[in-house]
């Protein structure tokens, strides 16, 4: 179990959705990579190995669910091959796909899925000409009741969920609430906030006690903010994509909403941080979608000390006492990272002594201050962002010795 509640804010703690928490046992990831919002990010198109080993590799991180088979309404026979072949896998997690028409249902049901995810979209907003609520929730039922006559287990995804009425919201959740299994809210278009989520979630719980997921669309950066509040007010899964791919601005991501269940609730989802920066890397070299330095989690940043003098002299001083955990975000060791000194254009004496000494290297602070110049000397030819290696440092060293 990943214990970092005790990184928590004091304050968290404080406010009123605290004092009401309601978290279910064994809250759970549906991780949709390989599915329509990860796979289906335009541009992307997995080849058949590279969906096994992304399988294989979640799996490995311990994620609870993962969708293996989407491209709905029309998946490809290749789609539906490599399905097959995950399923071969025999993994730990469990698997489903994401449908909207029977033929989709039976497909899954003959390759031996168990379950499935059933999408209809139910804002009447965006119902087109000809349709009403009444063909709506007469799909709906319909969908539901092929999908269990199959005998499978199905969760249903109001899609656009969170710009639809609640009256109509009520009306298909308690029609169709005696036959699906689980509730998905689909916030589609990413527009609920952490403040609608938690009124959202509590709402529907007074209309079914069945399992309650998140499908949280990340269009103003708020998606892992509302699936923590989603799971603080009673969630049971919610859905994310490796690297936060996905349609439009993708979905929350794995990794981010693991670590922030992990820091902000009193749970832990238990995966494995060193292999979701595999997967992480994995996903980044398959896609060519480089991750950024600064992204949470896994960006090279993330967990990176700056490079100014003033803040890296006062984490070398933390080090030296040996707190330099209460100068991080999170204690990198926490999420299988190292703590890192930047090594850039800033290059200053801390920088130098902190990174030697790691290598093996005991220099004075004159000597640091020669060396750091000499760094910063030569990376000012440099345009644009630039950082070194540990390596890079010690054989700039290396170089110089003999001058110092």
């Amino acid at each position: 179990m990943n214990n970092f509640n005790y990184l928590d804010s004091i304050y968290n703690k404080k406010a009123k959705l605290y004092k009401n928490i309601n978290i279910v046992k064994n809250v759970q990831i549906c991780d949709l990579t390989l599915e329509a919002d990860g796979e289906e990010m335009a541009g992307l198109k997995f080849k058949e190995a590279e969906r096994l080993e992304i399988a294989k590799l979640l799996d490995e991180v311990g994620v609870h669910r993962i969708a293996i088979i989407g491209n709905s309404p029309k998946p490809t026979r290749g789609d539906i091959k490599s399905a097959e072949k995950i399923l071969d896998l025999n993994l730990k997690a469990r698997t489903n796909g994401f449908v909207k028409t029977k033929e989709e249902i039976f497909k899954c049901y003959k390759i031996g899925l168990k379950e499935v995810v059933i999408l209809v979209g139910i804002n009447k907003k965006a119902f087109t000409k000809n349709t009403s609520p009444k063909d709506i929730l007469e799909k709906s039922e319909s969908l539901i009741e092929f999908a269990k006559n199959l005998g499978l287990h199905v969760s249903f995804m109001g899609m656009d969920s969170t710009r639809t009425s609640p009256k109509f919201l009520k009306k298909i959740i308690t029609k169709l609430e005696p036959l699906f299994d689980e509730y998905v809210i689909g916030d589609s278009l990413g527009r609920i906030t952490p403040h609608g989520t938690e009124y959202l979630v509590k709402l529907i719980k007074k209309w079914t006690n069945k399992p309650i997921h998140l499908h949280p669309h990340n269009t103003t950066s708020l998606a892992v903010a509302n699936s923590l509040t989603g799971v603080l007010s009673g969630l049971s899964v919610v859905h994310t994509t490796i690297n936060g791919l996905g349609e439009f601005s993708g979905l929350a991501a794995t990794e981010e909403f693991a670590a922030a269940i992990d820091m902000h609730s009193k749970i832990s989802l238990g995966l494995n941080y060193s292999k979701l920066h595999e997967a992480s890397n994995l996903v980044s070299k398959i896609t060519g979608i480089k991750t950024p330095p600064f992204k949470p989690i896994t960006g090279k940043s993330a967990l990176a000390i700056p490079e100014t003098e003033e803040t890296q002299e006062f984490m070398y001083n933390l080090n030296l006492e040996n707190k330099i955990d209460e100068g991080m975000p999170i204690p990198p060791h926490l999420i299988g990272k190292n703590v890192k000194f930047s090594i850039g254009k800033k290059c200053n004496e801390f920088t130098v002594l902190y990174n030697l000494k790691e290598c093996g290297y005991e220099i004075s602070n004159n000597e640091a201050k020669f060396i750091a110049k000499e760094v910063r000397r030569r990376l000012s030819k440099r345009n644009k962002y630039c950082l070194i290696t540990q390596n890079d440092l010690v054989n700039i060293y290396l170089k110089i010795r003999d001058k110092l």
